[in-house]
């Protein structure tokens, strides 16, 4: 959604009064930057979990967006596992369209949630287990693989993806996008310690790095999508 202003813009107060500050803050350029992108960081991080608090977990603006994408491509005949799915906003989405949906964490509290919001249907379910565990032992055979904001928190990435892409034909891959804006390039030069898009995340991936770590799995990307600052990549075994 793009928007049309007029030239002249409204005097905002804050906007006014933090430049005027500015000019009187007798630091180096290099330690204002520092100061101000650590600022940026907090207060979109701030703003962030306010907007949870403004809208319900499943019609969050990201958990449609991302739920919108994915419908696009899954079919009608598709069984799906949605791995890490928390309280199922995605699950329970995408379940609108696929023949099977099971939600996986190893989480009990989020499965329980998942399970309190949404119940389960006859083509929609939750599993507290460890996926692979539960892979290895099912009789069920799922077509597509759900990896959303999965790959960061994972310390092996390749070896994690290796394992798992045998059991699906296609994999779902959403990320933050460590390229969306360039101020991550700003904090990467200047060694800024807020350089994560979350505390938990062990690897923020850049668009060549993710392409490389897909390539290097033997998998190919078949659809790919930048946008709202993630990555949303739909990949498959190279042939």
């Amino acid at each position: 959604m793009g928007l049309k202003l007029n030239r002249k813009k409204k005097r905002h107060l804050l906007l006014s009064f933090i430049y005027r500050a500015d000019k009187l803050i007798l630091l180096k350029d290099r330690f204002k930057l520092k100061l101000y992108l650590d600022l940026e960081w907090i207060f979109n991080r701030l703003s962030h979990e306010y907007s949870f608090k403004i809208y319900r977990s499943n019609n969050h603006p990201n958990r449609i967006f991302s739920g919108d994408y994915i419908l696009k491509t899954i079919n009608s005949t598709d069984n799906i596992l949605d791995l890490g799915c928390k309280q199922g906003d995605i699950s329970k989405i995408i379940s609108s369209k696929a023949k099977r949906v099971v939600g996986i964490d190893y989480n009990q509290k989020e499965i329980n949630k998942a399970i309190k919001v949404y119940g389960e249907t006859e083509n929609l379910s939750f599993i507290c287990s460890e996926a692979y565990e539960y892979l290895e032992k099912t009789e069920e055979n799922f077509d597509i693989l759900i990896l959303s904001h999965i790959l960061e928190h994972i310390d092996n990435p390749k070896e994690f993806l290796t394992k798992f892409s045998r059991f699906f034909k296609k994999i779902y891959i959403e990320v933050p996008d460590f390229e969306a804006s360039y101020l991550n390039q700003y904090r990467f030069n200047i060694d800024a310690q807020l350089i994560y898009s979350d505390a938990d995340h062990v690897f923020e991936f850049d668009r060549k790095e993710l392409k490389e770590l897909l390539s290097s799995c033997n998998l190919v990307i078949d659809i790919e999508e930048y946008r709202y600052g993630v990555q949303k990549i739909w990949c498959s075994h190279k042939s």
